[in-house]
């Protein structure tokens, strides 16, 4: 015979606990009604029947059912991965259950504080930051996050306000977590191991607060691993793999169980065999589970006071991160500097061989034939010299041979570039040639040519080579013909009169048509990159979670977002239509408006794709290699450094589909060709980026739709 309060005396000596061997709900159910015969207070949570796994063997929550009952503090005990933290989420709406029930007495967001048990704080702000930014998230004044500050601050002994989090030691954080999560005066507080890794003092106070919030009016549901922690609160509940073992007043489970601690309740429930309480085969079946609808209002419309408060978030980090913002404003500069200095420009000081059997090399010296006002066929000159002259002023590194196989193995040695050899009456041969015309014999003609030997590795520098041998040696014939009779001056010209070009100049170099590609490949790469890493480093630090779990949306976030960036972007663009095109003079004829708003779509385009690489990774390696890859594909198939035209047959097709290529051609038309926007190739550039920018987005929300992590949609 126990007896109780009320004067009423409750048999409990037919209640044996071998009965409950297999039905250990049953006996919490038959040890609750003999204490408590009263129905319950009104409840402020109830979970019923809850169900999770995240796959076949990871069978989480077994049948969860328990109630919180209003204005209470309810202990949920229970060792690390018993699904505490996952039932908790559940409550807040970040996972839905895959079957049962979860009810709230309010199911407004702005009702609920959430401590989760992981820090989630940006670690980049300060206390002080991070109070504001909370705060106005919640709709709170200046005034009010001041007050509550000072507040808190008596309480939990905060740290300065000045500190950033990331100096702050583990117990800092959580205290500074701890006072967040009550900023706002939630009515329903959810807090996961408040007071781990914090002093018994500081833990008293905590606890003493929580009392007072509970005498307040106040919910709070907050798990720990500390059992004789847990017999603060007015009810506790005991998980164990995913099952409420028992759920009651501290006192009266230790009554029910006849144990003097509540360590000694929980080892006693753990020792009771549970296996048949919940089987697997109990489970509902995948096909048959209803989806479930979330227990808080996800409040998808947009907010002025969340927006202002992530925007408020991103100011403080990019005053604190200046490292990041010297870099997104300095690479642009970086890139086109470097451009304009390494790429496009013609080699210099080439080495090449001769080998002139016509004259000593060193008598050419005194040959320069700068003044000459005779004509070759009257005076002892040779043509030999003039070539070398040619070659010299187009700073050419003249070397003597006097050995072919010499001369070549110095190619195979990468000693020279290129190797001529002169025939020993070259010049006398030219002048027969001259005279006689299509009367000149065979050997006359064959003494005429020069022989030319080239290592063709460098494709480039071959072209190059040859195209200056070439003009080298019209130069030549022409200051060595350039007194005699007008006749004689057109038999060695070129059977063409080439006239100035239409567009660009016919001395343009390859950097005037690498350079629109360039541009358009940094304004899209690093948008990009910086969009892609920053959400990351949200996701990856829980900040995310948090902020979402508070109410945020994903639309706010990202607009938030996407103004700082946009902002970025214009300075970017600026900074690289003043470097490339003003201080290093590439060719820029058309509307500086136009091409500007180009970039700056691009830009945007490179943007929304950073948030799909963000949502389609895990972790910045991933999406970095992701990055990295598609800006190597761009450079490949858009056109940055070779003609579309020159691609295969099938690439040719496709490569016009690949974003930026339209975007480089319309550039390309803008700066050397002074297109507008009524020409096909500008407009088209526009309306492609648009596009993209457009099927990136579409495909962004696709993945935060379906993301099952930290994105998950509330």
């Amino acid at each position: 015979m126990i007896g109780f309060s009320k004067g009423l005396t409750y048999n409990l000596s037919n209640f044996d606990q071998s009965v409950c061997h297999g039905h250990l709900l049953n006996c919490n159910r038959m040890c609750r009604e003999a204490i408590h015969p009263q129905p319950p207070p009104t409840a402020s949570v109830e979970v019923r029947g809850a169900f999770k796994k995240y796959n076949s063997s990871a069978i989480v929550l077994r049948g969860v059912s328990l109630t919180v009952r209003r204005n209470t503090i309810y202990g949920l005990l229970g060792p690390s991965g018993c699904g505490k933290t996952t039932l908790l989420n559940c409550i807040v709406g970040r996972t839905k259950l895959d079957n049962g029930v979860i009810n709230l007495e309010s199911n407004v967001i702005d009702d609920i504080g959430y401590m989760p048990q992981d820090l989630c704080l940006d670690p980049l702000l300060s206390v002080e930051e991070i109070f504001f930014y909370f705060g106005t998230l919640f709709g709170l004044s200046r005034d009010e996050i001041i007050d509550r500050y000072k507040y808190y601050n008596a309480i939990f002994d905060l740290p300065k306000r000045t500190m950033l989090i990331n100096n702050l030691s583990g117990g800092q954080q959580r205290r500074v977590s701890l006072a967040v999560a009550l900023l706002h005066n939630p009515t329903l507080l959810i807090l996961d191991e408040p007071t781990v890794g914090l002093d018994p003092i500081l833990s008293e106070k905590i606890w003493l607060h929580l009392s007072d919030l509970s005498s307040e009016g106040k919910t709070i549901i907050i798990t720990t691993h500390y059992i004789e922690e847990a017999r603060r609160a007015h009810t506790v509940g005991m998980m164990r793999s995913g099952i409420i073992l028992s759920e009651d007043a501290p006192e009266n489970l230790m009554k029910c169980y006849g144990c003097s601690s509540l360590e000694d309740v929980f080892l006693k429930l753990c020792m009771i065999d549970t296996s048949k309480v919940i089987q697997k085969s109990s489970l509902p079946a995948a096909d048959s589970v209803q989806k479930k609808l979330l227990p808080l209002d996800n409040n998808k419309k947009f907010e002025t006071r969340r927006f202002r408060a992530q925007m408020l978030k991103n100011r403080f980090l990019l005053w604190r991160n200046k490292q990041m913002t010297y870099l997104m404003l300095g690479l642009p500069i970086i890139i086109t500097v470097f451009f304009n200095m390494a790429i496009g420009r013609d080699p210099k000081n080439i080495n090449i061989g001769i080998i002139n059997e016509e004259i000593d090399f060193r008598n050419c010296a005194n040959f320069t034939y700068k003044n000459n006002n005779n004509c070759f066929l009257d005076q002892n000159m040779y043509g030999s010299c003039q070539l070398i002259y040619q070659l010299r002023k187009r700073t050419y590194k003249i070397r003597d041979y006097h050995n072919v196989e010499v001369a070549k193995n110095s190619i195979k040695k990468n000693e020279i570039w290129a190797l001529l050899r002169i025939n020993w009456n070259y010049t006398e041969s030219l002048k027969d040639r001259v005279t006689t015309g299509r009367d000149s014999l065979k050997d006359v003609v064959d003494y005429s040519f020069l022989d030319f030997w080239i290592d063709d590795s460098d494709r480039y520098m071959s072209i190059l080579i040859e195209r200056d041998v070439t003009l080298s040696l019209a130069d030549a014939l022409k200051n060595l013909v350039g007194s005699c009779k007008d006749s004689l001056d057109k038999v060695i010209s070129y059977p063409i009169k080439v006239h100035d070009a239409i567009y660009g100049s016919n001395t343009g170099s390859f950097a005037h048509f690498v350079a629109p590609g360039t541009v358009c490949i940094c304004m899209f790469f690093l948008p990009l990159i910086f969009t892609t890493f920053v959400m990351l480093d949200e996701q990856n630090g829980g900040i995310l979670d948090r902020i979402i779990t508070s109410g945020m949306t994903y639309f706010e976030i990202a607009l938030a977002h996407s103004i700082i960036q946009i902002t970025y972007i214009c300075i970017q663009a600026i900074e690289i239509l003043i470097i490339m095109y003003v201080f290093y003079e590439n060719p820029y004829i058309g509307s500086i408006t136009i091409g500007f708003s180009l970039l700056i779509v691009i830009g945007i385009t490179g943007m929304v794709y950073g948030f799909v690489l963000a949502l389609a990774n895990d972790s910045h390696f991933a999406a970095g290699f992701a990055g990295v890859g598609t800006n190597f594909l761009l450079m490949c198939a858009c056109g940055f450094i070779w003609p579309t035209q020159g691609a295969r047959h099938f690439v040719k097709y496709i490569n016009k589909f690949v974003p930026i290529t339209l975007a480089i051609e319309a550039l390309r038309g803008i700066t050397m060709r002074g297109w507008s926007l009524d020409h096909k190739a500008v407009y088209m550039g526009f309306i492609s980026m648009l596009i993209w920018a457009l099927i990136f987005y579409v495909i962004s929300y696709v993945l935060y739709k379906s993301k099952k992590g930290t994105w998950k949609k509330v």
